[in-house]
């Protein structure tokens, strides 16, 4: 299989950190740049998954994830102060049985490390501009530190939900946006609830996620407003880590190719951070763009990658509206806990492949 095709890679998240990689062990020479000078040290994303593990797996590097991260091995849903139902994540059949909680700046890190073990680097301070096609190949704009102009075979974008790539291609980033602000603390706590796995809170106003980062830090959110009043009872709140607002889009690029330029990751789709895909999808793009570029069949990333995300990215739409109290799940939980006691065993098999990255 040839590889000496130029590979240009935008955007140096999780996706486009990955990919770069994931094209190295195949033989290739990519080249990655992003605009920001460095890697943020805030971030949404904090749960790899174990289809991820696996993905990683193959290139080494899962082991260096596992010593860093933390296994999460069940999650816990409450009425407010009544307990509900434990979702045991260890009940799934997988050599990885568990949501690895580990920061997004730290799986960002030991990407980055892995990228310049394979001797690539990121420009970083490199901002992509502008695209034309040229004859057999393409030539791109920047602005920054070094290159001004570059040609290349291929271009992946990887530059995030604001992306000029898929602007410049004018393709459709088809979706909605939640009216609602969602609030996210990085927080520490002194709290009574089990440290080592995960608490889903709902209120009849909505609901919030309390997962534990590192030591007494935990992350809460939730589309309540001041939602850290809603702490569990006998929770101290203390310093906080880091803060943000935002408001939830669900989106899926029309299209994830033009050409011989693809989109991946937040660039191609958007979606709560309810059911810890994000970062876990992006990565699972870049395992499927660099199998099929090698392939020399890169057409058919879009038939094949369109309908996971779009039937991916539905279901979570579905989750969120149940835990900020808008769906019959919801209200169900509001108005019967016995019901709730006698479906919940029957669905949870199944979200629990799906959170894990394992439903098919």
């Amino acid at each position: 299989m040839e590889t000496n095709k130029e590979i240009l890679i935008v955007g140096a998240g999780p996706s486009g950190l990955s990919v770069g990689i994931f094209l190295y062990d195949l033989g290739y020479q990519p080249t990655v740049i992003d605009k920001k000078d460095k890697i943020s040290p805030f971030s949404k994303a904090l749960g790899v998954n174990p289809r991820t593990l696996e993905i990683l797996e193959e290139h080494d590097i899962a082991h260096k994830f596992l010593e860093k991260g933390r296994k999460m091995e069940s999650l816990n849903l409450w009425k407010g102060e009544q307990f509900i139902y434990k979702n045991d994540l260890s009940k799934v059949k997988h050599r990885y049985p568990f949501m690895l909680i580990l920061s997004q700046k730290e799986s960002e890190e030991i990407l980055l490390d892995e990228l310049c073990k394979r001797k690539l680097n990121v420009e970083y301070g490199t901002e992509f501009i502008s695209l034309e096609h040229k004859k057999s190949k393409y030539e791109a704009t920047f602005r920054g530190k070094n290159k001004q102009h570059i040609k290349f075979d291929l271009l992946i974008g990887a530059d995030g939900g604001h992306s000029r790539i898929r602007e410049q291609l004018n393709i459709d980033y088809k979706g909605f946006k939640y009216d609602k602000v969602w609030e996210l603390y990085d927080i520490e706590l002194d709290t009574n609830l089990e440290k080592n796995e995960g608490h889903i809170i709902l209120f009849k106003e909505g609901g919030i996620i309390l997962i534990r980062l590192a030591e007494n830090v935990w992350r809460v959110a939730g589309n309540l407003k001041n939602v850290l009043n809603y702490l569990p009872k006998n929770t101290k709140p203390g310093r906080i880590v880091w803060e943000s607002k935002f408001r939830i889009q669900h989106k899926v690029a029309e299209f994830l190719t033009k050409g011989n330029v693809v989109l991946l990751g937040d660039a191609a789709h958007q979606h709560s951070p309810v059911g810890a895909r994000g970062m876990n999808l992006g990565i699972e793009d870049a395992h499927t763009v660099s199998t099929l570029i090698h392939q020399n069949n890169l057409a058919d990333y879009g038939k094949e990658r369109k309908p996971y995300l779009d039937k991916t990215v539905n279901r979570i739409n579905t989750m969120t509206m149940a835990l900020a109290g808008d769906s019959i799940l919801a209200k169900t939980v509001s108005n019967s806990i016995k019901i709730v006691s006698i479906i919940f065993p029957l669905i949870m098999p199944n979200a629990r492949k799906f959170v894990m990255g394992l439903s098919k």
